[in-house]
């Protein structure tokens, strides 16, 4: 292929092209950021299990393991996700 004036020029535009559509992306991300809230959001709730599981939440497996209140909500939680009762729970 003989590298031509007009080859050249198509080739220049190309980059152009991409350069432009790279920094297009790159301002879009740094909307969507700017946009994006920091943290979680609070839950307000009057149901004690949430307020319980967003306290584990925080906790390191190591903790979880030994803290017999959050794993009783959590078992709680898995309860009432997957519509069992307790004898239901006892078969398992």
């Amino acid at each position: 292929m003989k590298l031509t004036a007009e080859t050249t020029l198509k080739g220049i535009a190309i980059a152009m092209g991409a350069g432009a559509a790279l920094m297009v992306a790159i301002e879009f991300q740094t909307a969507l950021e700017a946009e994006r809230p920091e943290g979680p959001a609070a839950v307000t709730s009057d149901d004690p299990l949430r307020a319980t599981l967003q306290h584990c939440r925080t906790l390191t497996p190591e903790e979880l393991e030994t803290d017999t209140t959050c794993q009783a909500a959590w078992e709680e939680n898995r309860r009432r996700f997957f519509g069992l009762t307790s004898n239901d729970q006892d078969m398992e």
